[in-house]
């Protein structure tokens, strides 16, 4: 859906918020009353004094010249515009640090103590993606503070790495992680699923350097979808999947160097509905697999090392079938696309196939030529 970009310079859009803010007064749900009983009414699109909770602030990068930073958010004037934000934008602006946005200590309470001030209490959606000048030391320690109410990071194509930022890993609530093609190398946290993120249902580290993963992912019983595309695993450990990812729906471990798949990733059969493993190493898959995950809609071992029939499992065989010739789709199984195209076995019966046709037609050919020349002979 087209967006309309706001022209207005960055400053005055959060002058506008906070005066907006300012003036707003306090909505029903705040002031305690349930309205959830009652039919929304129809609003305009846009009222004076309505609250801004959305920013879409990408792809401003001369605006946030000469520092880099998100200094321009930060002065004490706009602060009534953070305070309501939910979602946040600052996509592809040339950041290369995010210093500021941590724990300020603020005048001191009646008792005489200090307090801490929140900058973005009610954000739940922060996308930060195509800033590749952002490092794990672009991030103050404490920036996760400033975020209690955060459900989605995003992160792609920023430089995040060797390892994720401990100060992300804090960020315990959060329902959606992105960080695809960031700087991510070895093995990708042990303590998610463990001590981080528990709560994640959406992980997405493709295009990393990732050569292991940790056992704590099979422990993610929220996790629906989980991305490792374009990495540098060559197996997962046994129980990743496993019986307590009770609602994965995606998995995608396309382009890595896979030589198996584990056998524990039958347990999540029940909820399997896309498997892709295309561009890996396999060499056969698991026994049981087809037969167990009857939701499968979408399964892509294509441009593997399968090398014969006899390396696929019987119940992958009686469910979907040999791959057809020219498109190497398993085609037996309606409810679910299997492709096995670019494997030794598939390449074979498909350069057989088209031997035999080229084959077929050259003799037809030599037949119609005989035919003309037995006519000529008959006319002269």
């Amino acid at each position: 859906m087209f967006v309309k970009k706001d022209l207005r310079k960055i400053p005055q859009i959060l002058a506008d918020a906070s005066q907006r803010a300012a003036s707003s007064p306090p909505s029903l749900s705040e002031e305690g009353d349930d309205t959830s009983s009652t039919p929304p009414t129809k609003k305009a699109k846009s009222t004076k004094n309505e609250i801004i909770t959305e920013m879409r602030l990408g792809r401003r990068a001369p605006e946030f010249l000469p520092s880099c930073n998100a200094s321009i958010l930060l002065q004490p004037k706009f602060r009534p515009a953070l305070d309501n934000l939910i979602q946040l934008s600052l996509y592809d602006c040339g950041l290369s640090s995010l210093a500021g946005i941590e724990l300020h200590p603020t005048n001191d309470d009646d008792d005489g103590r200090s307090s801490m001030t929140t900058l973005f209490p009610k954000l739940e959606q922060l996308d930060i993606g195509r800033n590749p000048k952002l490092t794990n030391d672009s991030l103050p320690d404490s920036f996760h503070t400033q975020f209690p109410s955060l459900l989605e990071l995003w992160c792609d194509d920023c430089s995040f790495g060797p390892t994720i930022p401990n100060t992300l890993l804090q960020m315990h609530h959060v329902h959606v992680v992105r960080m695809t093609m960031n700087k991510l190398e070895g093995q990708l946290e042990q303590g998610i699923g463990i001590k981080y993120w528990n709560h994640i249902r959406v992980l997405a580290m493709d295009g990393n350097k990732l050569d292991s993963i940790g056992k704590g992912i099979g422990r993610l019983e929220y996790l629906e979808k989980l991305h490792l595309r374009q990495n540098k695993l060559s197996s997962l450990p046994e129980g990743v999947p496993s019986a307590a990812n009770t609602s994965l729906t995606m998995l995608c471990l396309s382009s890595n160097l896979l030589t198996s798949l584990p056998k524990s990733i039958i347990y999540v059969a029940d909820t399997l509905t896309e498997l892709y493993v295309n561009g890996n190493q396999l060499q056969t898959l698991p026994e049981g697999l087809a037969q167990k995950c009857t939701w499968l809609q979408k399964f892509n071992v294509a441009h593997n090392n399968i090398d014969k029939e006899e390396s696929l499992p019987k119940d992958f065989l009686m469910r979907f079938g040999l791959p057809d010739v020219v498109s190497g789709q398993c085609t037996k199984d309606d409810a679910c696309v299997v492709r096995l195209e670019g494997n030794p076995m598939a390449e074979r019966r498909r350069k057989a196939y088209l031997e035999e046709e080229k084959a077929k037609a050259k003799a037809l050919e030599m037949e119609r030529a005989a035919a003309e020349m037995e006519v000529d002979s008959d006319d002269d």
